[in-house]
């Protein structure tokens, strides 16, 4: 009793401190709880989860097994219980001297957290930047999510963009282990040996690389342990291209029109594209989604982007209407969909699930999986993160409403708890 008695204490405590994060004891329980996750579509109630030393160690209805007095004990009772969310596509140093600097992403990463979200997968930037914050997330010296980050490699022209230079500031674009351009002569052993050391899980393939060079890349990766990521469309690769080759995520739902259109047709670009007009209009990509689940090869769709740009220009509205419906053929034919934003954290990954819902026809119980289990597939980290089970860490979120009878829901964060620390929302 007394244990007990202490833990509400504590909780108190930490709902109370929103700036600090509290380190519970190295081992406590959580009880009370309704799991939900992939394993959990239906619902568990009255659960118990058993921590320690940042691990579950111990998964069971309430009052199934007993527990020693030395465990503290946070009684949740109607409470839910989620793995952390995983958000597949962020971009925290694309400029850290300017709009990246320090004191901002310190900023947006600890609301991160706070809101449940426990690994992010950022899709280029500078690495020497990530490599720093991925070091601090993962030791606790910052309130984060854990970081995973990629070496971008494209074609030589890409190298002018404005983007790729901020992030080398103090080198040279193009010339970087982590902003390499890349062709046929490219000593790829060594590039890939090079990306690997600044510290990235895996390689983002993007603009003008040809078919035949992807499949090189990939393949060069695998042998030394990289995850390859692609953009859906390469210029001279198409998306079938980047799944043949043996990439684990595309990303951008729109892209994948380019698998058999070179253009998007004028008579598409207008304002209000409506559904009807979609299902006569859009090219048959059954194939292309065959392929990608035979591959096991996820769509980071990322919604939120299109959906921002529509709002910011109604006459590109007709890039948010594409990606709507692309997202929803994808889903429907069985492709895994990862939960990614890329609007440059001006809004969470919780966005991203609304809009998967709402716009796409995923049940909630799928965007949750999109958010958790298939957002750890897509950082290679399923093993890990992604479920609630024994032997996984302890990343997850309390909620104080149902997120499957509403996705809105996903919002009424209570705590966060990240490899056994435990956090105050962002409420």
């Amino acid at each position: 009793m007394r244990k007990h008695l202490l833990a509400a204490i504590l909780l108190v405590g930490w709902a109370r401190q929103p700036a600090l994060a509290q380190t519970t004891a190295k081992q406590f329980a959580l009880s009370g709880v309704t799991l939900i996750d992939a394993q959990h579509i239906q619902p568990a109630y009255r659960q118990t989860v058993v921590i320690n030393d940042g691990i579950i160690v111990r998964v069971f209805p309430d009052d199934a097994q007993s527990l020693p007095d030395s465990i503290p004990v946070l009684r949740l009772k109607g409470k839910f219980l989620l793995p952390g969310l995983i958000d597949t596509h962020v971009h925290l140093a694309t400029e850290p001297s300017t709009t990246n600097d320090r004191v901002s992403t310190l900023s947006v990463l600890d609301r991160m957290l706070r809101s449940g979200i426990t690994s992010v997968r950022d899709m280029a930037g500078d690495a020497r930047t990530l490599a720093g914050l991925s070091r601090d997330a993962l030791v606790g010296d910052i309130t984060s999510p854990d970081i995973y980050f990629s070496a971008l490699f494209a074609g030589p022209s890409f190298f002018k963009d404005p983007r790729s230079i901020s992030s080398v500031m103090g080198g040279v674009s193009g010339y970087m282990p982590y902003m390499r351009a890349v062709t046929d002569t490219t000593n790829l052993p060594l590039a890939v040996a090079e990306a690997k050391g600044t510290g990235a899980t895996g390689i983002k393939l993007y603009a003008d690389l040809p078919a035949a060079l992807v499949a090189r890349i990939v393949g060069t990766a695998k042998e030394q342990g990289m995850l390859v990521w692609g953009h859906a469309w390469l210029n001279q690769a198409r998306p079938s291209d980047l799944v043949k080759a043996g990439v684990s995520s595309i990303s951008h739902a729109l892209l994948l029109i380019r698998e058999t259109r070179a253009t998007i047709p004028p008579s598409w670009k207008r304002p209000r594209l409506d559904d009807q007009f979609l299902k006569d209009s859009l090219p048959d990509l059954s194939s292309l989604f065959q392929l990608m689940k035979k591959n096991n090869v996820l769509l980071d769709a990322t919604m939120a982007t299109y959906r921002q740009w529509a709002g910011q220009d109604t006459t590109m509205g007709f890039n948010y209407d594409l990606t709507k419906r692309c997202t929803k053929m994808a889903y429907l034919a069985g492709v895994k969909i990862c939960a990614g934003t890329d609007d440059d954290q001006q809004g969470f990954v919780q966005n991203e699930m609304e809009l998967l819902v709402h716009d796409a026809g995923l049940t909630t119980g799928d965007a949750i999986i999109a958010a958790t289990l298939h957002g750890a597939e897509a950082l290679g980290i399923e093993k890990t993160c992604g479920t609630i089970a024994p032997g996984k860490k302890a990343n997850l979120m309390v909620l104080d409403k149902d997120p499957l009878g509403d996705i809105k829901n996903i919002r009424s964060v209570v705590l966060v708890i990240k490899a056994g620390k435990v956090y105050s929302s962002v409420l």
